[in-house]
């Protein structure tokens, strides 16, 4: 169903299954593939939040060891 009156709601996830709110076609999964599927998502999902927590070099200290030498 295309909805015109609200341009916001065209990509909507009509099926609740999307973590987005936008429909990403799991809609056409199985249970075994949906639980799959939210393996995946949350796993990526932790990978990012991680990587947020790295410095640009892709350490977690920022090139500084644990004790710093004064």
């Amino acid at each position: 169903m295309r909805v015109t009156n609200n341009p916001e709601e065209i990509g909507r996830c009509g099926c609740g299954r999307s973590p987005t709110g936008k429909c990403i076609g799991w809609h056409a999964l199985d249970a075994a593939q949906l639980t799959e599927a939210q393996r995946q998502w949350d796993l990526e999902q932790y990978r990012r939040q991680a990587m947020d927590q790295f410095f640009e070099d892709g350490s977690c200290t920022g090139g500084w060891g644990e004790f710093k030498d004064k």
